[in-house]
């Protein structure tokens, strides 16, 4: 389905996006790829654009997941009995 090519260009742009949810990273993949292009940063076959515009905010966070145990960081979440 997405090879290593695809998975390298979806980790680079969650990484330019400051490693945000994959529901955010989807809505921001547009224009993220477009500016990222026009300054030289990432350059994508047409095939490998419409891969990554065509994922799903679940696929997205489904593909980062091995990245993100990598970097051996625990979710933030607060505790349900925490006071603020």
């Amino acid at each position: 389905m997405y090879n290593e090519v695809e998975h390298n260009a979806l980790v680079l742009l969650w990484e330019a996006s400051d490693r945000i949810c994959g529901k955010r990273l989807k809505a921001l993949m547009p224009a993220l790829i477009e500016a990222m292009e026009r300054h030289g940063h990432l350059d994508l076959t047409p095939e490998i654009r419409d891969k990554l515009l065509a994922m799903s905010a679940a696929t997205i966070d489904r593909a980062l997941v091995g990245v993100r145990e990598g970097l051996g960081r625990k979710r933030r979440r607060l505790s349900s009995d925490v006071r603020i």
